[in-house]
């Protein structure tokens, strides 16, 4: 019988195989995908216009349905990828983005690019789960928040190409066809997970009951009842608040009101947060891994990112270099609250792995979007009425120096959040 004793569980591989980092790595390209298809319409908004003779509202709804779709299939594609497997979640999801993607590309009216919009986000709202459920089930433990920071810097990345490069394509030939080709990636994508993504190593057939004796709605219950997850949560939105609240919206108009910016340089500078993610989410995974913790790590990104923000803010830099590397670094240091996912996937049951990591997307994604409209509030408070030659409000620089403090709060919220949190030691707290 003592044999048959082993120190690992059927979801902790003893190593690192070819065939894992395959499985990973398409799930890793899938999360590329989506963000690339997720951000396309930032650079096709007049075509747009043109093509539906709809006005700017009207674009900034059109390209919002992707992330009403994304937001809505967060807790749903956690539980789903602990019932099903990624392996069949995946493809259909796969199988979603590109029939979205078509249905966009071909359509002929404002309603048909709605719902392929809306389908793209349903598709893409399966990508974190399930490539971190992989990396749960193909990965030891003390890698996970390693993959977890590559994750982000594959869809960092994909977020930079579906820019760029996209913009380059739509100047040569229109916005439809490169659209159309994303399309038919996606087809192509999902004929590769079927056929080479497994749900569980082989010779580990018996996890492949996937929540046998769980149900979802009960996984999602185990999940919520723990303070722990909710503690997590609530770090990792308000550590993403910068990100999408203010990089992501606001830090445009903040720099070409304080620096008197075009608009392109100002969006330069501001994607130098997400350039800073695909730097610091791997290397945050390394410094966890090679420490055997995931607070002490925690603790250093979040000071790492109020310093950014306070620099950014309060000292006096007139040079777009100066302030470039400020969002740089603030990209880098905040881009470690992907530790928390790590943090919430272990102190779950190892099957719930997808579920746990939904629910901290649900309220990760929560608190950012929630960003945009409370800095927007903040400063319309502060409006003195003036109006640009586009009829938009202006507002001065006090007003967002006034507006942004909200950020540095932020930030010191989730630090007196982490000595509540437990130390996992990088492994599973609970094993079945």
């Amino acid at each position: 019988m003592a044999t048959q004793t082993t120190s690992t569980t059927p979801y902790e591989p003893i190593r690192v195989t070819v065939l894992a980092i395959v499985v990973w790595g398409l799930s890793a390209f899938f999360y590329f995908y989506e963000n690339m298809l997720q951000v396309a319409s930032s650079v096709m908004v007049p075509e747009l216009m043109s093509s539906f003779s709809i006005n700017a509202a009207e674009v900034g709804h059109l390209s919002a349905l992707y992330l009403y779709g994304y937001a809505l299939m967060q807790l749903p594609a956690g539980l789903l990828v602990d019932k099903f497997g990624p392996r069949r979640l995946l493809t259909i999801a796969s199988l979603l983005c590109a029939v979205g993607a078509v249905m966009f590309a071909k359509a002929d009216v404002l309603l048909i690019a709605q719902m392929g919009r809306f389908i793209m986000g349903v598709g893409g709202g399966f990508a974190v789960v399930s490539c971190l459920k992989i990396a749960t089930l193909w990965m030891p433990s003390r890698y996970f928040a390693l993959m977890a920071g590559l994750m982000v810097s594959f869809g960092m990345l994909g977020g930079v190409f579906g820019q760029a490069p996209l913009a380059l394509l739509i100047s040569d030939m229109g916005w439809r066809q490169p659209l159309e080709w994303g399309g038919y990636v996606g087809l192509g994508l999902a004929v590769l997970v079927w056929f080479m993504v497994h749900d569980v190593p082989k010779g580990h057939a018996e996890s492949e009951a996937h929540n046998e004796s769980i149900g979802m709605l009960k996984g999602l219950y185990l999940v919520a009842k723990n303070p722990q997850a909710w503690i997590a949560s609530l770090f990792a939105g308000l550590m993403f608040v910068p990100t999408l609240g203010f990089g992501a919206l606001w830090g445009v108009p903040y720099l070409v009101e304080r620096l008197s910016m075009n608009s392109a340089e100002a969006g330069f500078v501001c994607s130098m947060i997400f350039i800073g993610w695909v730097v610091g989410g791997p290397f945050f995974g390394w410094l966890s891994a090679v420490m055997g913790r995931r607070i002490r790590p925690m603790v250093i990104s979040t000071i790492g990112t109020l310093l950014s923000v306070l620099g950014i803010l309060y000292v006096p830099m007139h040079s777009s270099v100066l302030i470039g590397i400020g969002f740089f670094l603030l990209g880098v240091f905040s881009a470690g609250f992907v530790l928390a996912f790590s943090v919430v996937r272990e102190i779950s049951l190892p099957i719930l792995g997808g579920t746990a990591v939904g629910f901290i997307n649900v309220w990760n994604t929560v608190c950012g979007a929630a960003a945009q409209p409370l800095l927007g509030h903040l400063l319309d408070m502060q409006t003195s009425g003036a109006v640009n030659a586009q009829g938009s409000p202006v507002f001065e620089l006090q007003a967002y120096e006034t507006a942004l403090v909200s950020l540095p709060i932020c930030i010191v919220i989730a630090l007196s959040l982490l000595p509540f949190l437990k130390e996992t030691f990088c492994k599973p707290l609970i094993k079945s």
